[in-house]
């Protein structure tokens, strides 16, 4: 994951904060004279819009001078699921960066607040991970000080929840601020955010409209939603485990022998060649089963993704091998 801020506010501003914040404070203790100002942007990405295959995916958002702050951020997708295979507790599995530059009359600020993005928790269908400020550079510290803030440096910034939905009904990924930054309020600054995950989501193998909901909720509880709709390239065939050769919907000794079998002896070739094709290079021959025992008896690479366990489309489709139907899945 990455996040990036990048802060900037001219020395002419600084009597503007101040009346910005009482005014936030005016409006949080009279919410009727005050409707909330919250007007952010927001726009999706993804590494990736093939069916059945992973991708990352990024939220750019952008929280206006003027604006509150946010508090959270929900992102929803009517399709496809996640896939948490692998991943444990304490993990990295990203970073934050946020690059700050404040000019005042009293002193300029510059330097760059570094989190990382670690684990907490693995479930079936849901992960936990927060982002925990671990270095800050420049004179940050002392410049968030200055201005009333304390030091964020060992706190958790963000707290965020990957949920995945039965089947291929869909998932949603859940960021809520930690309050150890200085994001809260209405801010008298533009709030550039870019939040980057990992290649986690798996696109819907069927193809189609990919929905995406996004929802931020500013520090006082007003809500802005953007709806996005992304097509998905045309899908890859069918679901298939790799190596799992016979297609029995397990991978052991018996898929390599089935692959030396259809190989030496005359044996079928079976109904799904791209499970045979056990080390991903776009063929099936001798290698592939000796890719397969020695996987199983030898600690060798596991095959890639499909892998045994994990039912998927094949992800370098390329090549003219083909799954026309596998029925373990």
């Amino acid at each position: 994951m990455f996040m990036r801020w990048e802060v900037s506010i001219e020395n002419s501003r600084s009597s503007s904060r101040i009346l910005c914040r009482v005014l936030l404070m005016t409006c949080l203790a009279i919410p009727a004279l005050c409707p909330a100002q919250f007007n952010p942007t927001a726009a999706t990405s993804f590494d990736n819009l093939q069916a059945g295959i992973p991708s990352g995916f990024s939220q750019d958002l952008l929280f206006p001078e003027g604006s509150e702050g946010p508090s959270s951020l929900l992102v929803q997708f009517d399709r496809g699921s996640f896939d948490f295979t692998g991943y444990v507790p304490q993990q990295q599995v990203g970073g934050a960066g946020i690059d700050i530059f404040i000019q005042t009359p009293i002193v300029t600020v510059a330097g760059q607040i570094i989190a990382e993005v670690q684990i907490t928790s693995v479930g079936i269908d849901t992960m936990e991970a927060i982002a925990m400020v671990t270095e800050i550079t420049g004179n940050v510290v002392a410049g968030l000080a200055v201005l009333g803030f304390p030091n964020p440096t060992g706190q958790i910034a963000f707290n965020v929840l990957f949920t995945d939905l039965a089947g291929d009904s869909g998932t949603s990924m859940s960021v809520i601020d930690a309050g150890s930054l200085p994001l809260s309020g209405i801010l008298d600054f533009d709030v550039p955010l870019i939040w980057t995950t990992e290649p986690i989501l798996i696109h819907s193998p069927r193809g189609g409209d990919l929905a995406v909901g996004t929802f931020l909720t500013s520090t006082t509880g007003a809500t802005v939603s953007f709806d996005e709709v992304f097509p998905l390239a045309d899908p890859l065939g069918a679901d298939f485990q790799r190596a799992d050769c016979n297609t029995d919907g397990t991978f052991n000794i018996a898929d390599a022998i089935f692959t030396l079998t259809a190989l030496f002896s005359g044996g079928p070739a079976g109904s799904c060649t791209d499970a045979c094709d056990s080390n991903d290079d776009g063929s099936v021959n001798i290698a592939d089963a000796i890719y397969t025992l020695a996987a199983l008896f030898s600690g060798g690479p596991q095959p890639a993704f499909p892998s045994p366990g994990t039912c998927g489309p094949d992800a370098t489709d390329a090549d003219i091998l083909d799954c026309e139907t596998y029925n373990s899945c």
